[in-house]
C-alpha cells in the first residue's frame, strides 16, 4: 500500500514538474494571426461533416450553412501574470453571441467546461510550423472515451489570407478534416491593436 502511494505521490510531481516545464517553454503567440478575420464563402467547405461527426442530426446542415457564411474571427496575443503566451480567438456569426476561446500556447491541458456547462474537455494550445507561425488549440473530448479531440489549426496563408483547418479525431475512423478560409479586415479609421 505505501508503494502505491509513494508511486502516485512521484507521479503527480512528474506531472507538476512537466507542466512547468512546458509553461517555462511556451511558444510565442503568432502575432502575425492577430486582426479581425471575415470568412471567404467561395473558398471554404462547410463545417457539416465535422459538427455531424460530433453528433449533430444532419438535418440541420442547411442552417448551419447559412450562419457559418457570416462567421467572422478576432485573434489577439495575450500577456500577463496568468496567460504568457496566450491567444484570443473569438468566433461569432450574425445570428450567434459570440464564443471566446482563450488558451495558453504551452501545450498543458487545462479541464474546461462547455459554454452550457453540461460538457466538460482538456483545452491546450501549441504553436506549430516551420516559422512557428501556426496555433494549434486543440480540445481532448475525454467525455465521449480515449482517442476523440478537436483541433483548431490557424496559419497565415499570406498577409490578408487565414485558413483555419477543422479537425475531428475519433476511434476507429478516418480524420474529419475541414479548411475554411477568412480574409483580413481592414482597420476602420481610428481603430486600434
Amino acid at each position: 500500500r505505501e508503494m502505491g502511494l509513494v508511486s502516485e505521490a512521484t507521479a503527480a510531481v512528474d506531472q507538476s514538474l512537466r507542466s512547468f516545464g512546458l509553461r517555462f517553454d511556451a511558444a510565442r503567440c503568432p502575432t502575425e494571426l492577430q486582426g479581425k478575420w471575415r470568412v471567404d464563402k467561395a473558398s471554404s467547405a462547410t463545417l457539416c461533416p465535422f459538427v455531424v461527426g460530433l453528433g449533430v442530426p444532419k438535418f440541420l446542415c442547411p442552417a448551419i450553412a447559412l450562419l457559418e457564411r457570416t462567421t467572422e474571427l478576432t485573434i489577439s496575443c495575450v500577456a500577463g501574470a496568468n496567460a504568457q503566451n496566450a491567444i484570443r480567438i473569438v468566433d461569432k456569426t450574425a445570428l450567434s453571441s459570440k464564443n471566446v476561446t482563450q488558451v495558453t500556447l504551452d501545450g498543458v491541458e487545462t479541464k474546461t467546461k462547455s459554454k452550457t456547462g453540461r460538457k466538460e474537455y482538456m483545452l491546450s494550445g501549441t504553436v506549430c510550423g516551420d516559422d512557428k507561425n501556426t496555433s494549434v488549440v486543440t480540445c481532448r473530448l475525454f467525455q465521449r472515451g480515449d482517442g476523440w479531440e478537436t483541433r483548431q489549426e490557424r496559419t497565415l496563408m499570406n498577409e490578408n489570407k487565414l485558413r483555419e483547418r477543422n479537425v475531428l479525431v475519433s476511434p476507429g475512423k478516418k480524420d474529419v478534416v475541414v479548411d475554411r478560409f477568412f480574409d483580413r479586415v481592414p482597420r476602420e479609421a481610428g481603430e486600434h491593436g
